[in-house]
């Protein structure tokens, strides 16, 4: 039986805000990571874009699972600020002629120093993305992600809101979404996180 192919393009905030809960960060990106690996019924390919205002890090491009490398203290250096739009873009435009394409957008922070990109731009590449059948996915700390998402287009189902304490435990939940989206074949549908709409109140009440 052949397996799933997806390719999942993660921009991970790396700006200043992020220090408060970089150990949570980096131990979370990795467990996302090996939960991946140890999904036998798909092939993944993985892209990491970090960012902040000191500039835009691509760590891996479409690359097997088994050569992305982990997170740690050496390679993950929160500071600056937040050019939220710019990295989206930027990653989009790296990904375009990708099909099956989950895109997640992990942030604690908001837009307030893109150069090239500003929100309607954001907007209709990711609406032009949407309908080339792209899955997107917006994880925002400290903030109403649901608004924030929704500001470019990610539909409620598709975002998640949470504190910085509750970082591990979002990076799990977008782990099992992951593997559920390629478990369907990296079929785009609005409602990647609905599953997890209990755990996701849960947190929103500890918030």
């Amino acid at each position: 039986m052949s397996k799933n192919k997806i390719s999942i393009f993660f921009v991970l905030d790396e700006t200043g805000s992020m220090a408060g809960c970089i150990q949570q960060t980096i131990s979370g990106f990795n467990e996302y990571l090996n939960t991946l690996k140890e999904d036998k019924k798909s092939k993944y390919k993985l892209s990491l874009l970090k960012f902040n205002s000191g500039g835009l890090t691509q760590v891996c491009d479409d690359m097997p699972l088994k050569r992305v490398p982990e997170l740690s203290l050496d390679n993950y250096r929160p500071a600056n600020m937040t050019p939220l739009y710019d990295a989206i873009g930027h990653g989009i435009n790296l990904m375009n002629s990708k099909r099956k394409v989950l895109f997640v957008i992990m942030t604690d922070g908001e837009e307030n120093c893109s150069k090239e990109y500003d929100r309607s731009d954001i907007f209709k590449l990711v609406a032009n993305q949407k309908k080339a059948g792209w899955q997107f996915a917006f994880l925002g700390a400290d903030q109403d992600a649901w608004i924030a998402g929704g500001k470019i287009g990610i539909v409620k189902l598709n975002t998640m809101s949470y504190n910085r304490e509750q970082t591990k435990d979002t990076f799990s939940i977008m782990a099992a979404a992951s593997v559920s989206y390629a478990a369907k074949g990296g079929v785009a549908a609005d409602d990647l996180l609905s599953s997890d709409t209990d755990t996701r109140e849960k947190q929103n009440e500890n918030k």
